[in-house]
């Protein structure tokens, strides 16, 4: 049996190639989405389009949380999201959640802002005030019925 030694030197070079790729996405991807010391919060909206779960939330523009579940409620009809942040972050209990639009292209994340209470919203519970996403057609078809 005849071993060729490029065929086996190329092998081990792509199976090194797919090693590097694969180490690659391991030190790149969010390990937070891995961890478990986060707390959730819920909210209830009436639109939440273009939010999906995986979406970010911020505050003030930064990162601090990801949109872990979508439901609809049956009986109600609006759309409950739950999100999962951090333990470092703390939010008063008239803390306002909105959606907003990332570009004009499309995308969308949580608005976080947080109010002045002095009680702490704790794991699980829903944050009251809330402001579904706005469709830039429909503001534009208000604007034009005016005339």
């Amino acid at each position: 049996m005849k071993v060729n030694f490029l065929d086996a030197f190329l092998g081990l070079l792509v199976l090194m190639t797919a090693a590097l790729f694969l180490f690659y996405i391991y030190i790149t991807i969010d390990t937070k989405l891995f961890k478990g010391d986060g707390y959730h919060l819920h909210a209830r909206f009436d639109n939440i389009d273009g939010i999906v779960t995986g979406s970010k939330v911020k505050l003030s523009g930064v990162n601090i949380g990801t949109v872990k579940s979508i439901s609809l409620e049956p009986e109600s009809f609006y759309a409950l999201i739950t999100m999962n942040f951090d333990r470092e972050f703390n939010f008063p209990d008239d803390t306002e959640a909105s959606v907003q639009l990332e570009g004009l292209l499309g995308g969308s994340y949580i608005s976080i802002l947080p109010g002045g209470s002095d009680v702490i919203l704790l794991n699980n519970q829903e944050i009251s005030y809330t402001q579904g996403s706005k469709s830039l057609l429909n503001l534009m078809l208000k604007f034009a019925n005016t005339n």
